[in-house]
C-alpha cells in the first residue's frame, strides 16, 4: 500500500508539474505568433512587455494555484467526498448492530435453551478406564552394569 500511494503521489506531482510547463509553453507560443493575442483585463499579454513588477505577480499566482492544487482540492474532496461516506458507513454500521442487538435480546431464550440442551445432549468422547498394572511374579533383574566407556579416573572392577 506503501508503494502504491508513493507511485500515485510521484505520478500525480509529475503530471502538475507538465501541465505547468506545457501552459507556459502554450503562453509563449501564443505571445510570438503574430494573428493572435491574448488579451488579459482588456490589455494584450507578451512576454517581452513584462517588468520585474508583472513577473513577480505572476511568480506569486503561480505558487498560490500550485498550493490550491496540491493542498486545498485534495482537502475539499477528502472532507467533500470521504467525510459524508464514512458517516454513511457508519450509520449503516451502528443499524446492523441494532438489528443484530434486538435479535439476540429477543432470541437470547431459544439461545439459552438450546446452549443447556448442546451441553446435555452433545456426544463427548469418552476416556477408556485404565487398566490395572500387571503384577508378576518373577524375582525382579539386577541391574546392569554401564557398557559405555568409563571416566580414566574412575576406578574399574574388570
Amino acid at each position: 500500500m506503501k508503494t502504491l500511494f508513493k507511485i500515485v503521489l510521484i505520478g500525480g506531482l509529475a503530471l502538475t508539474a507538465f501541465a505547468s510547463v506545457l501552459g507556459f509553453s502554450v503562453l509563449g507560443l501564443l505571445s510570438d505568433i503574430p494573428g493572435a493575442h491574448l488579451t488579459i483585463n482588456g490589455d494584450d499579454f507578451m512576454w517581452s512587455s513584462m517588468n520585474l513588477a508583472d513577473a513577480f505577480g505572476a511568480g506569486l499566482g503561480l505558487v498560490i494555484a500550485f498550493g490550491v492544487m496540491c493542498l486545498v482540492i485534495p482537502l475539499v474532496l477528502l472532507l467533500g467526498l470521504g467525510l459524508p461516506l464514512l458517516i454513511l458507513g457508519l450509520v449503516l454500521l451502528a443499524g446492523i448492530v441494532a438489528l443484530l442487538s434486538v435479535g439476540a435480546v429477543l432470541g437470547s431464550p431459544a439461545i439459552i435453551i438450546g446452549l443447556i440442551l448442546w451441553l446435555i445432549l452433545r456426544d463427548k468422547p469418552r476416556k477408556p478406564a485404565a487398566a490395572p498394572p500387571a503384577m508378576s511374579t518373577a524375582a525382579p533383574l539386577p541391574p546392569q552394569p554401564p557398557t559405555g566407556p568409563t571416566a580414566p579416573t574412575e576406578p574399574s572392577l574388570t
